[in-house]
C-alpha cells in the first residue's frame, strides 16, 4: 500500500491497494501491470497459465520481475549462478521473452515522471532489465522488466504509513528512490513512449510553423 499512497500524493493517478493475483486462475487483463517477487516455493506456471501470460504481454501488459537477490546479472540475465535468477529461469520456461538490455541512459523508465539514474530498492546497485530497442514493444514499453533490488520490501508500509523493513546501505533517502522507482514504473507502463514523445514537441512545432 505504500507504492498506493505514494501515488495518489504525488500524481494524477489513483490506483487502488495492491492485490494479489492468481495467474492459473485470474483474468490478467484487468491489470495494467504486475509485479512478480520471485520465490524459490514458486511453481512453476501451468501450459495454460504460459498461454495466458504471452497473450497478457503481447496486449500491452507489463511485469516486473524481482528476484530480491540484489545480483548484479551478467549480460545473458538468464546465465546467472544466482538462487533468485536460477528460479526465475524455470518460472519463465514457455514465455516469450524478448531480446533484453540493461536499461539505457535515455530509456523513458528513466523520466517517466522522476529523473532517475539509479533504481534502488531494499537492496541496491543491481542492474534493470529491459527490452531491447527494435524489439517487440506495445506503445514503447518493454513487456518484461527484470532486477533483484526488492522493490516491495521498499515500498512496505503498515497501516500507519511506517516503513516495515529497513533498506541498506542507503537508508531513508534510498527508499526515497525506491519510490521514485516505483512510480516511475507505474507511470511507464499507463503512458507508454508519452514522455519520448515530449521531447521531440519542440522540434514537431517548429517544423509545423515552417
Amino acid at each position: 500500500i505504500g507504492l498506493s499512497a505514494m501515488l495518489r500524493q504525488r500524481t494524477a493517478v489513483e490506483p487502488g491497494d495492491p492485490v494479489a493475483v492468481d495467474i492459473e486462475r485470474d483474468e490478467l487483463a484487468f491489470f495494467p501491470l504486475l509485479y512478480w517477487p520471485v520465490s524459490q516455493r514458486q511453481r512453476p506456471p501451468s501450459d495454460r497459465a504460459v498461454e495466458k501470460l504471452n497473450a497478457y504481454l503481447r496486449s500491452g501488459g507489463n511485469i516486473l520481475f524481482d528476484t530480491r537477490e540484489q545480483a548484479t546479472l551478467t549480460f545473458d540475465p538468464f546465465d546467472t549462478g544466482g538462487a533468485g535468477a536460477a528460479k526465475l529461469r524455470r518460472l519463465m520456461n514457455g514465455l516469450d521473452v524478448p531480446a533484453l538490455t540493461a536499461v539505457p541512459e535515455d530509456h523513458v523508465l528513466t523520466k517517466a515522471f522522476y529523473l532517475l539514474k539509479i533504481f534502488p530498492g531494499r537492496w541496491s546497485g543491481g542492474t534493470l532489465w529491459v527490452e531491447r530497442r527494435g524489439g517487440r514493444h506495445n506503445d514503447g514499453v518493454s513487456s518484461i522488466i527484470i532486477g533483484g533490488n526488492d522493490w516491495a520490501g521498499a515500498w512496505a508500509v503498515d497501516n500507519n504509513g511506517v516503513a516495515m523493513l529497513p533498506v541498506t546501505p542507503g537508508g531513508e533517502r534510498q527508499r526515497e528512490m525506491a519510490f521514485r522507482f516505483g512510480v516511475n514504473w507505474v507511470m511507464y507502463c499507463l503512458t507508454g513512449n508519452y514522455k519520448t514523445d515530449q521531447v521531440h514537441v519542440p522540434a514537431i512545432i517548429e517544423r509545423l510553423g515552417q
